[in-house]
């Protein structure tokens, strides 16, 4: 397959980032019509294909049935049977209607090479393929991770053209972090990575790279090589074997090869922390008095504190989505369970705000530990690197800091920076464990020490052990706090304190069991760390800002609730990106005095236990069961903010006034997902490898 990138419309100065995936000319590839059939739980539904996986970019499905989940296996030249790392599961609509899937095959590694068969099995029923056709790649990148870094990447076979441009400026440089695909990253492998520079007619070896297989994870090769002046052109290719056989298409990759050219241009950068599980009323900002955060209160300090952020959930995958994209969890589509399935995640067809900032020369760099902000969910979509770091905050830290001493002189950067230490299990360091845990616990005599676990499988711990769960979960937070404060004194370090708006937010907070006999009552699943209900413990989050020369002319609070899916074109606005449409409103005029609103807020997608939806409007909060036969709840939060006393006998015609209201809202939010996603995918995109059921299991997600 031949490729061919031209560097067009560049001005007599160019400046920051040249993207080459976004100036590929390549031949255009038809899609593959495969046939129908029919899957039972009995007999799986095969088709001998003879694809090349690097030609084929998803499968997309009609197809209807009364099955839940299905799963999809596929055979390479040269395997004896299925591999169990070959697979992807996915849940489908059992309600025997027809429905479109698309099922993202770029996102997993292991779709490489000569493809004989594929498979499609299902839990239980039928499902039939009324339709399938495997599609090639609507761009030519595709997400590809390696030793827990994503980036997009171009396929490594294909001979690749660059024409430079004459006025290029001196000094520019060509990187690119150049890979091998796992399943071939292995001994007797040999990837050849060539660049020959050709100019009036002479071409010269101007660049080669060699990567030998280990058998080891090896992760991305960073490449940094100034081109040559006086224009020309650059041809690249790659040459991969294994014990000198030819290897498939797709085998070594290009990893987000761009031309960088000298001088940073101007503007600001973006830094977005996001402390998973966090609750607002531990930090001092917010009025706690036990000094967990000094480093958060201090930024409050410097910045602007939103008072009231509210969350659209009480969970990671479907609040992180909404302050990605700017859209509610109705529109966006990330988090809905089927069944006992991982809950869906973001489809392809949505822009998040890596996206945006990619598209206005930003180089976006994401650390996380969560796996709820997995590729597999789809929230790694604009970012260069992605890397997932199963570690504690400081280790986070040190990575983001790394990354940001590497690219942060030469472009524009947005830095997503997203800890867990918060989230259950709770296990603080040592110095944390001693001096914050012990001081809010000192009695305790239990036989937890520094490590406590409640996953809802396991039993409810007595009272003196649900303290010091939580006395455990406040020496989390001051060890975070700790190492944020570590991460802003980088930025300082390097510099960009001056050019660099910071944000952090948290995506829920936190509960311990202070409400278990009313939600026993009340039909709630009462032992699920956070997820299980709407109260305001797990949807009132913190929400700080620094804005670099605006802190003398703002207001240092804003009053009044606002909601996650805000901060969505709020940031994109602060660093002087216009935003796109979406659904969350900008607060900048807020920051300047402008009067606050009441908005009409919904609360929505239960991880753990009976589905439930909230609605707010003014001083009111609503919490609809989905289940009509069990209670609602009526809070007056003015003069009730902890929900302890519910209303709702006593306010018949409130209730039916916001129940219709909520259920009005709710029904425009799915209607709108036409004009905010792209495609047409039932469910949205969660497609998870065998690692990520096992990961997810593990944690409590999956039974």
């Amino acid at each position: 397959m031949a490729l061919c990138l031209l560097l067009i419309g560049c001005d007599s100065s160019p400046r920051g980032l040249v993207r080459l995936g976004a100036l590929v000319q390549a031949e255009k590839t038809a899609a593959v019509q495969l046939p129908a059939g029919a899957a039972t739980a009995e007999a799986p539904f095969r088709i001998e294909t003879g694809l090349s996986a690097a030609r084929v970019a998803r499968l997309r499905l009609r197809a209807r049935g009364d099955a839940t989940l299905a799963t999809l296996a596929w055979k390479l030249a040269g395997d004896r049977g299925f591999q169990p790392f070959r697979t992807l599961s996915f849940p489908v609509v059992p309600d025997g209607q027809e429905h479109a899937y698309e099922i993202d095959l770029q996102r997993e590694p292991y779709w490489t090479g000569d493809v004989q068969v594929l498979r499609l099995s299902v839990d239980r029923g039928r499902i039939e393929i009324l339709e399938a056709t495997g599609e090639p790649a609507s761009d030519p990148y595709r997400s590809m991770s390696l030793k827990g870094e994503s980036r997009p990447s171009l396929p490594g076979l294909a001979r690749m053209e660059i024409r430079l441009p004459d006025d290029l400026p001196r000094g520019a440089v060509l990187e690119a972090h150049l890979g091998l695909v796992p399943e071939h990253d292995r001994p007797g492998t040999r990837a050849v990575f060539r660049a020959h520079h050709e100019k009036k007619g002479e071409r010269t070896l101007w660049l080669e790279e060699t990567i030998e297989g280990s058998g080891q994870p090896q992760g991305w090769k960073l490449l940094r090589r100034e081109l040559p002046s006086g224009g020309g052109r650059l041809l690249l290719e790659v040459e991969a074997t294994r014990k000198g056989r030819t290897l498939p298409e797709g085998v070594a990759l290009w990893g987000d090869p761009v031309i960088v050219t000298p001088g940073r241009p101007a503007g600001m950068n973006l830094v977005v922390i996001l402390i998973d599980t966090l609750r607002a009323d531990l930090l001092g900002a917010y009025g706690d008095r036990s000094g967990l955060t000094p480093s958060l209160d201090r930024l409050a300090g410097e910045g602007i504190r939103f008072e009231e952020m509210v969350a659209p959930s009480s969970w990671t995958l479907p609040s992180v989505s909404t302050l990605m994209t700017g859209l509610q969890p109705q529109t966006h589509g990330a988090g809905v369970r089927y069944g006992e399935f991982a809950p869906t995640g973001l489809t392809g067809g949505v822009r998040t705000m890596a996206e945006v900032l990619r598209d206005a020369g930003f180089y976006n760099l994401g650390v996380y530990h969560n796996i709820y902000v997995n590729p597999a969910f789809g929230l790694q979509q604009g970012f260069d690197e992605y890397v997932s770091l199963e570690e504690r905050a400081g280790k986070l830290v040190d990575r983001a800091l790394e990354s940001l001493r590497t690219y942060s002189s030469d472009r524009r950067f947005f830095l997503y920076l997203h800890v867990f230490d918060p989230h259950n299990p709770y296990e603080p360091p040592e110095r944390e464990c001693q001096e914050v845990a012990r001081r809010f616990a000192p009695g305790y005599r239990g036989k937890l020490g520094c490590f406590a676990d409640r996953r809802p499988e396991l039993p409810i711990p007595p009272p003196d052990d649900r303290r010091w769960h939580e006395a455990l979960y406040q020496g989390e937070i001051a060890y975070t706090d700790r190492e944020i404060g570590r991460l802003l004194e980088g930025l300082d370090d390097l510099g960009l304190d001056e050019n660099t708006v910071v944000a952090v937010v948290s995506d829920h907070g936190e509960e311990f069991w202070t409400r278990l006999e009313s939600e026993r009552a009340l039909g709630y699943e009462p032992n699920a760390d956070h997820g299980h209900t709407l109260y305001r413990e797990l949807t009132h989050v913190p929400a700080i800002l620094r804005v670099p020369g605006r802190t003398d002319r703002t207001r240092s609070v804003v009053r009044g609730p606002v909601q996650l899916a805000d901060l969505f074109p709020t940031l994109l606005r602060l660093v002087g990106v216009t935003p796109p449409p979406s659904q969350g409103r900008d607060l900048t005029p807020l920051l300047d005095g402008a009067p606050a609103t009441r908005p009409t807020l919904i609360g929505d997608v239960i991880l753990h236990g009976p589905p439930r939806w909230s609605i707010r409007r003014g001083p009111w909060k609503l919490v609809v069961p989905r289940d009509p036969g069990r209670p609602l709840e009526l809070f007056d939060l003015d003069r009730d903010p902890g929900e302890l006393r519910n209303l709702a006998e006593t306010r018949p015609d409130l209730v039916a006034t916001l129940k219709a209201a909520g259920e009005r809202e709710l029904e425009e939010r799915k209607k709108a997902k036409p004009r905010f996603v792209a495609g047409d995918d039932a469910l949205g995109a969660t497609y998870l490898e065998w690692n990520h059921i096992t990961k997810l299991r593990s944690l409590g997600y999956l039974k």
